[in-house]
């Protein structure tokens, strides 16, 4: 038996370093400095031709960016777009920092890379300059990696049929191009401490790095400033199980991209990385393959949104080895169960470190179940297209699947708005400590997982265990709560709880008669039966904001029940059991009654 327990309790306050980085970043930001009008001019050399390493755009959106539309956050701009003001400050950030680049040239044709050129040259002539919101530096590391990683072949040539043509690397169009990314570099490495903690700061070193590896003519001072914030950084927020300090699976995979990224590049110039560069990504690789769905997919978890599996099986394959994925990452605090198609994720962890936690969740013991015919059991989710007013919503227990006790969270958010703008949306109590124990056998997987913090308010733990048998065909949990032992009660009335399940939106439920259990039909390819000795169960609305730019409307089973607050997890009151059973061909096809199911028994 492996105990998995999360390591100690760490403070709201990681580091001296990090408050002075985010003392030091809210005054610049009161203060801003104006873009630099002494910026170099020189014009550099060729830059080096190296092909993308990933191709990681979404040749769906190819279409529309090709005709001249941007589509963010359910707005649409159609006309410029740097002629023409953005629809929001939302949607201008998103335009500026050019992810959306990745998937114009998701189609590999000669008319994207004419198209990419123009967007790029119009945005030199309009914005090269700089100013307070283009120079911002979060969003000038984002868009030069992002020109950077895609230079070769779109942005290389010319475009042009006369003189002016890239049979050389030179000409006036191609000079303005390079110049530009020049000026960029630099005011991006002098304005490094004004970068938030981070992915920001990863992305930064990045594209410094990027920047002199493109280069080649003599040495410059980017690739070492790249690198060295790389190595300052990776070991801070790179885990040694290879999670994000932040907990989020997508900055993970996000990470891993950037990384990869750069590695391509250097290798292709044979220029050699660091150390901690290669270390980061061989830890990140097999940590992305752990957060895997059944079907490749990214399960959204602390802020993530739901990374596509062709995207994640490309990053992967990129990677150097096979990664394959593990049972528990002690460092990151989660749980994988994998049996036959079938995926259990738990999360089994506490907030991270101030200033990483300004996207946590508040939702320890949190469940995210796929099937082998897809997601089935997961959390409401988050994507940056998403409505900002969700933001702070779905980082309550009662988005997640787990138990909420009064509901009410286990852990609590700044609430005072001074302190907000101060440190931002960060954790103002964590919703632990968590400790985890796991057990592998012949029969399969079991772990047991407990949390405390609903003890200083109610003098109860949420006790959650887990079985997956080695077919996977039949997933039993049962939750429970519990005063712990030789402690005094807090109370001694009964507390109103639910467990909540939500579903995916490719899920179907219906209800039984008797509402002791439900039939699930997933993708409309399979159905499992959820059955629980809880009582009743309700079928309630929620929403899913993992993908798309609006909340897709879903369902979620809820178990209602009234806890004694001085129990010992062993009543009926104060324990439920609950199981997701796939049905048997013979009751897919319906030869066996929804009665006989509803009377088989409890889990």
């Amino acid at each position: 038996m492996a105990n998995t327990s999360h390591p100690s309790q760490r403070s709201r306050i990681s580091t001296p370093r990090t408050v002075l980085d985010l003392a030091g970043q809210r005054l610049r930001e009161l203060l801003p400095a104006k873009p630099s009008t002494a910026l170099p001019t020189r014009t550099p050399g060729p830059f080096h031709p190296a092909k993308p390493g990933l191709t990681l755009g979404d040749a769906e959106k190819s279409a529309a960016l090709l005709a001249g539309q941007f589509h963010f956050g359910g707005q649409l701009l159609d006309v410029g777009p740097w002629t023409t003001p953005a629809p929001s400050r939302r949607f201008a950030n998103w335009l500026h920092r050019f992810d959306w680049l990745h998937d114009l040239l998701a189609v590999d044709s000669e008319a994207h890379h004419a198209k990419a050129r123009n967007y790029v040259d119009g945005w030199i002539e309009t914005y090269g300059r700089g100013n307070d919101f283009v120079f911002e530096p979060e969003r000038l590391a984002r868009r030069l990696f992002n020109w950077l990683a895609l230079w070769s072949p779109a942005l290389s040539a010319s475009g042009l049929e006369d003189s002016d043509m890239d049979l050389g690397g030179s000409g006036p169009v191609l000079d303005r191009r390079r110049t530009s990314v020049l000026r960029q570099l630099t005011a991006l490495r002098g304005s490094i401490k004004s970068l938030p903690p981070g992915l920001p700061r990863l992305t930064a070193g990045c594209a410094l790095a990027m920047g002199g590896a493109r280069m080649t003519d003599g040495k410059n001072q980017f690739l070492e400033r790249g690198l060295d914030l790389l190595d300052e950084e990776l070991p801070l927020q790179i885990l040694p199980d290879g999670g994000h300090i932040s907990r989020s699976p997508a900055i993970a995979a996000m990470t891993l991209r950037q990384l990869l990224t750069l590695d391509t590049l250097l290798a292709d110039r044979g220029l050699e990385g660091s150390r901690e560069l290669s270390r980061a990504i061989d830890r990140l690789a097999p940590m992305v393959a752990f957060f895997r769905r059944s079907g490749g997919e990214l399960a959204p978890f602390n802020g993530g949104n739901e990374i596509e599996s062709a995207d994640i099986a490309e990053l992967l394959r990129a990677a150097p080895g096979e990664p394959k994925p593990f049972g528990y990452g002690p460092h990151s605090g989660y749980q994988r169960l994998d049996a036959n198609g079938t995926v259990a994720l738990l999360d089994t962890g506490i907030a991270p470190p101030r200033p990483f936690d300004t996207a946590a969740h508040l939702a320890p013991l949190a469940l995210d179940l796929s099937t082998a015919e897809g997601p089935m059991i997961t959390a409401c989710g988050f994507n940056d297209e998403q409505p900002p007013s969700w933001a702070r919503p779905i980082r309550a227990a009662a988005a997640h699947s787990t138990l909420i006790l009064d509901n009410r969270s286990p852990g609590r958010l700044l609430t005072r708005e001074w302190k907000r703008r101060a440190v931002g949306d960060a954790v103002e109590r964590i919703a632990g400590p968590v400790k985890a124990t796991r057990k592998e056998q012949e029969s399969g997987i079991w772990l047991e997982s407990h949390h405390e913090g609903y003890l200083g308010d109610y003098g109860l733990s949420h006790r959650r265990r887990l079985f997956m048998p080695r077919d996977g065909h039949d997933v039993r949990g049962e939750d429970s709560l519990f005063a712990p032992m030789g402690s005094v009660p807090v109370r001694r009335d009964q507390v109103p709880f639910a467990i909540r399940f939500h579903m995916h939106p490719k899920v179907r439920v219906s209800l039984s008669q008797d509402q002791s259990s439900a039939l699930l039909v997933v993708d409309g390819k399979a159905g499992w039966r959820f059955r629980t000795d809880g009582g009743q169960v309700s079928l309630e609305d929620s929403v899913y904001l993992a993908t798309g730019a609006a909340p897709i409307k879903t369902q979620q089973l809820v178990i209602y029940g009234q806890a004694f607050c001085d129990g010992d997890g062993e009543s009926r009151s104060n324990r439920v059991r609950w199981s997701f059973r796939k049905l048997k061909s013979a009751d897919k096809g319906g030869r066996k009654s929804s009665t006989m199911a509803d009377k088989e028994a409890a889990p």
